[in-house]
């Protein structure tokens, strides 16, 4: 068995004795510790990121060659130097499960390389992309992957707008671009064939404007500021595949008002986010008042659902389990563990697979098995079938990050019946087959610690 990889990390190459680079590990190592560990230390600025569309992802430290996805800690110790690239190596350490501090580094930045390392570590799909903060070794990168990034691919500016420094190019042709914008981090990605673009508006988290763009005969660009045409669709005209994507997207990077940009692969069908921008364009650019009136309405629904929901259904106290109810799943009864910790709610399920209906169209079946907690309406076991689910990456209690399924239903806690997202998972040998996060609490519940499923105090810890 090897050894555990611990990993340092500063922004840039510095000598072999300095302690802002190798030093700083051997004074540590001198003074006796990290026996026991392989020890590597890396710059930022030799990193190689690589984002392929089968969802896999690694960062590559391109002097020792290692993947950082080897690593069982890593210490960043000087990142502001290159806060983009900290950002992206953060993210693909938070969602491989390695341990990394200082977490600070997870803080706001929208670059598009830690934008793209947030959208993969989410299960969302992007273009195959690569990324290296000197351009040699993006070249090299180029060079290595020249049959999954294709033989022209787009080059973009990583904090560039408005399809400002976004080329088709060729290896070579980024060469010569390379020269001509020294200064200047790019970010690769396959072209995707496409006929336009979708950017889609998602405000206060949810998908309430639609622009397609399509490109003139000049550019490759599909943006309205290159020349493209703009055509609004309304949202209940577009797949809600397209508009979920949207949503989900923001969310990845934490944004609930966002211009997200979806394209769709012509030749395979596969729909991929191109850009995710904050805020985009809402009281300019195409189609203004469609934006502003959709705007206006989801702050209006945030204000009244924030402040005038409270005033109609007052704050409820429950205990650290309750008893609830989910109809639509055939559960008359379940004891739920309540975690103010978890934002999300799981639901115990087992045979969980996907099928097809007899339209053809694919649905999730699992099964409902009743037992000491689990109450069913007929006393038997249920077999759910719905085609309204979707997966997501999910990480589990003890750090590992595995796809799961989710439910969109409703629940009933305490007499009042409300919408519930459910993560669906094998929970046997949990305490208690059903989670609730605070996603359902919030406003609604107050947890008083002391209390059990009964209501009813109960002193044992």
């Amino acid at each position: 068995m090897s050894n555990p990889l611990v990993v340092f990390v500063f922004s840039f190459e510095g000598s072999e004795n300095s302690v802002r680079y190798r030093g700083f590990a051997k004074k540590l190592q001198n003074a006796g510790g990290l026996a026991d560990c392989d020890v590597l230390t890396v710059a930022l600025e030799n990193l190689l990121f690589i984002v392929q569309e089968d969802g896999s992802a690694d960062v590559v430290d391109h002097v020792s060659g290692r993947s950082l996805s080897q690593a069982s800690l890593v210490y960043m110790k000087g990142k502001w130097g290159l806060p983009e690239e900290a950002n992206a190596l953060a993210n693909f350490l938070l969602y491989n499960g390695i341990p990394f501090m200082d977490t600070s580094a997870l803080g706001a930045v929208m670059s598009k390389i830690s934008t793209t390392m947030k959208l993969w570590g989410n299960g969302i799909s992007v273009p195959f992309t690569l990324y290296a903060h000197k351009h040699d070794l993006l070249f090299k990168l180029l060079s290595d992957h020249r049959d999954s990034i294709g033989e022209k691919f787009i080059l973009k500016d990583a904090r560039g707008a408005k399809g400002k420094l976004n080329f088709l190019t060729t290896a070579d042709e980024a060469l010569k671009i390379f020269d001509e914008y020294p200064n200047v981090q790019f970010v690769a990605q396959r072209f995707v064939p496409n006929d336009g673009d979708y950017r889609v508006g998602v405000y206060v988290n949810k998908s309430r404007i639609v622009i397609k763009r399509t490109r003139s005969d000049t550019t490759h660009l599909n943006n309205t500021s290159a020349g493209g045409r703009a055509e609004y669709i309304e949202p209940k005209l577009v797949s809600k595949r397209l508009l979920r994507l949207a949503e989900k997207a923001a969310s990845a990077v934490d944004l609930q008002i966002a211009g997200v940009d979806v394209i769709v692969d012509k030749e395979t069908d596969k729909q991929y986010i191109l850009e995710v921008n904050q805020g985009s364009q809402i009281v300019t650019g195409a189609f203004v008042g469609h934006k502003i009136a959709a705007m206006n309405t989801a702050l209006g629904g945030a204000v009244r659902g924030r402040y005038k929901r409270a005033r109609k259904q007052p704050t409820r106290m429950i205990g650290r389990r309750t008893q609830v109810r989910l109809r639509a799943l055939g559960i008359k009864r379940v004891v739920a563990k309540i975690d103010t910790g978890a934002y999300s709610s799981t639901l115990h399920a087992e045979n969980i697979r996907i099928s097809q209906n007899n339209d053809g169209v694919k649905e999730l079946v699992f099964n409902i098995v009743p037992d000491e907690q689990t109450t069913t309406i007929n006393g038997e076991p249920q077999e759910i079938h719905t085609t309204d689910f979707f997966d997501q990456k999910v990480r589990s209690s003890n750090g590992q990050l595995q796809h799961r399924y989710s439910i969109k239903t409703r629940i009933t806690v305490e007499g009042r019946v409300l919408p519930v997202v459910l993560t669906l998972s094998d929970r046997s040998e949990m305490g208690y087959p059903l989670l609730i996060g605070r996603r359902v609490l919030r406003s609604r519940f107050i947890v008083n610690v002391e209390l059990n499923e009964d209501g009813q105090p109960e002193w044992r810890y």
